[in-house]
């Protein structure tokens, strides 16, 4: 065991003999070597060919290191060591391996790699015009570095296959998810309908259609996206299956094309998912219709204001039907039903099931916001105002109006309303808005309620007050 270490002692030993008599620019041992002012040693015909076309800053082929003459000196004694080392190792005149690359335009060892312009390239194209001010380093080195950095994008593309397998299967339950959606859809329509009778069976047809149409195009939307998801999956697996080729592969041929491999990686992700959301108009009906005229008068309930929630800055009429806004804040208990931070009332009368509607004037107001909201949202601070908070709300500002959805929802009227009818169906779980001026139909709320519901009321920050107004007869 000593005697083999013995050996391969005295083998490393000559190698990095080798290695220092030798030439880094021919990698061959030192032929008539000078040394320039930084200390590396060149073969003087190789020195000088490396800066035959330079007049001025002349660069060292290793350590990059410029100097402003053409000035090197003889080492003799480098020469001698190198002239003994070449009749120790004879068969190994040069050093480079037979599968080792060469430069195609210098004929010289790619040993190192530009990392600006990511290319492999040898001594001479380093002190060449084109890679002159470029930052160098070791191929073996460059290697490795960009191989760790593929095989750190293994991990995350393989976590995106395994995602893209779950979403994938998500969305190919969709279409059945679709169909119970739209099938729910459908029972809620056919109950209203039975309700309204024969006056409504025109518009519930028309409503099918619209609805089924809606269908066919989720679905196709939806068939779509999971093709794209499946070439999108293909396209993973290729990648990952180059990115494991070329790990395996030698520093140089791992290295050709990294950019357009590693731009591949970085921008590869998942599609968006297809949304089942369905229109949330698609099942309301124009309030111009004949039976729902009748069903206003039926379901007309009179609205009165609690001020036990009203804002400090809300002043209520004395039979409660009207609000308005004031600079000074009134003294008013701070009990936890009132509102402390918005200026904002809500009615009296809470709803649990059953259809409700009342009418609002709003008259030339700039601004103000009517709508519903569950009994059990915070009063106090800042709170957020969307359905998932308990707020479904129509809104009237110098923006325009505005439906609070999950994302604001700005709609265009053709005729401004002074007048506005809220129409409550909790069972249906919808709320709908209408221009009473005109009798038109202006947002519908579509969502599932699960708390007592109550009037909600914001009349903005000016004197122009809210009014209760008895509801309109429509006949």
């Amino acid at each position: 065991v000593l005697q083999t270490g013995s050996v391969m002692a005295k083998a490393s030993a000559l190698e990095s003999l080798q290695v220092e008599a030798s030439c880094a620019i021919c990698l061959d041992y030192l032929k008539d070597p000078v040394t320039i002012d930084c200390g590396h040693n060149f073969c003087r015909t190789c020195i000088l060919r490396a800066w035959e076309e330079l007049e001025e800053h002349f660069p060292c082929p290793v350590c990059r290191r410029r100097f402003p003459l053409r000035i090197f000196r003889t080492n003799r004694q480098l020469g001698n060591v190198a002239e003994i080392v070449r009749k120790l190792s004879p068969k190994c005149s040069k050093r480079r391996r037979p599968e080792e690359a060469v430069c195609e335009k210098h004929q010289q060892a790619l040993s190192l790699f530009c990392e600006k312009e990511r290319e492999v390239v040898c001594l001479m194209c380093c002190i060449s015009c084109e890679h002159r001010d470029h930052r160098v380093g070791p191929v073996d080195q460059a290697a490795a570095s960009h191989k760790k950095k593929l095989r750190a994008y293994l991990g995350p593309l393989q976590r995106q296959v395994e995602d893209l397998r779950h979403f994938l299967a998500g969305e190919q339950r969709k279409p059945g998810l679709l169909r119970e959606k739209v099938e729910n859809r459908r029972q809620k329509l056919q109950s209203e309908t039975e309700k309204l009778h024969h006056l409504l069976d025109e518009e519930h047809q028309a409503v099918l259609r619209r609805l089924e149409d809606e269908e066919k195009d989720i679905l196709q939307k939806l068939s779509e996206n999971v093709a794209m998801l499946l070439d999108h999956d293909t396209m993973l697996h290729k990648l990952i299956c180059e990115i494991q080729e070329r790990c395996q592969l030698p520093s140089v041929e791992a290295l050709r094309g990294i950019k357009h491999i590693v731009s591949k990686c970085e921008s590869a992700k998942i599609p968006a998912a297809v949304s089942l959301e369905l229109k949330e108009d698609i099942c309301s009906f124009p309030l111009q219709h004949f039976a729902l005229k009748k069903m206003i008068k039926k379901f007309k309930v009179d609205i009165t204001l609690d001020p036990a929630t009203a804002h400090p800055n809300l002043v209520l009429s004395d039979d409660r039907k009207s609000v308005k806004f004031v600079e000074k804040k009134q003294d008013l208990p701070d009990v936890p039903e009132r509102f402390t931070f918005y200026p904002f009332v809500l009615g009296s009368e809470g709803f649990l099931s059953g259809r409700y509607y009342w009418e609002v004037e709003v008259g030339d107001k700039t601004e103000w916001t009517l709508g519903v909201c569950y009994d059990s949202v915070t009063r106090k601070g800042k709170i957020n105002l969307s359905p998932a908070d308990g707020y479904w709300r129509l809104r009237w500002d110098k923006n325009g109006y505005t439906a609070h959805t999950r994302t604001p929802n700005i709609l265009l009227l053709k005729i401004k309303p002074k007048r506005i009818g809220v129409f409550l169906d909790y069972d249906l779980g919808e709320v709908s808005f209408y221009n009473v001026n005109d009798r038109s139909h202006i947002y519908t709320f579509a969502d599932t309620f699960t708390e007592k519901l109550r009037p909600f009321f914001y009349p903005g920050v000016h004197s122009l007050p809210l009014i209760l107004r008895p509801v309109t007869d429509w006949e």
